[in-house]
């Protein structure tokens, strides 16, 4: 599915992405230093927002660096992360250790001075976003909260204020999500995905599968 080209290039411009899998490769240390060379290679601290889909533990979450370009000390626009969770009952917070030491490595290879004891002061915001109401639903409830994302980001945002105003559990209704499905439904598979993801490299298909009990997944591509 292609749905990153649907947005206006206005839209676009200021966010990056990661492919979906790199997380999960990040998360073993035999493939860590090849996803941050991948990483290095985007030039994300000149973005305003990178969105990096997280699937572990059979789970997709939704991580969102944002202002990493600007000094720990700005006043405008504070460097923080957003960390969006369909299902807050089993605890997004135990996604925090690796995140922060990501976050440490890609300042490490982006040759910042920040000290890893600075950015653990780096926040992390977890809003209360709409849950999901089935078991599965997971993978595509984070394609919604990538699409709403990037339509409604805010041009500044200071973690002092708050979470974006638009981003609350009445972010959006079960009827907006259940449309946002059955366009999913509408678009044809992708094709030509390796089903070796230590095999992909930066230029791959980002995709998103959607996890379930019974090991089947569904490859969207956002681009």
């Amino acid at each position: 599915m292609h749905i990153w080209n649907d947005f206006a290039e206005e839209k676009v411009k200021p966010v990056a992405y990661f492919d979906p899998l790199w997380f999960n490769l990040y998360a073993d240390e035999r493939h860590r230093s090849m996803v941050l060379d991948w990483i290095k290679e985007m030039g994300i601290f000149s973005k305003k927002y990178v969105l990096v889909p997280i699937v572990l533990w059979s789970h997709w979450s939704l991580l969102i660096f944002c202002n990493l370009g600007e000094s720990l000390d700005s006043e405008s626009d504070t460097p923080c992360l957003l960390l969006l969770d369909s299902l807050h009952a089993i605890g997004p917070k135990r996604l925090e250790p690796l995140i922060r030491r990501l976050l440490s490595d890609i300042y490490k290879i982006e040759g910042r001075s920040e000290t890893r004891d600075q950015l653990k002061k780096m926040p992390l915001l977890i809003p209360k976003v709409p849950q999901q109401k089935k078991g599965e639903e997971c993978g595509y409830v984070v394609l919604y909260y990538v699409s709403l994302f990037v339509e409604c980001a805010p041009e500044t945002f200071r973690a002092s204020n708050g979470y974006p105003y638009f981003m609350n559990k009445d972010w959006f209704t079960d009827e907006g999500l259940e449309s946002f499905y059955k366009r999913l439904d509408s678009f044809p598979p992708a094709s030509n995905v390796h089903n070796d993801s230590a095999s992909m490299d930066s230029d791959a298909c980002v995709q998103t599968i959607s996890a379930d009990n019974n090991g089947s997944h569904t490859v969207i591509c956002l681009d």
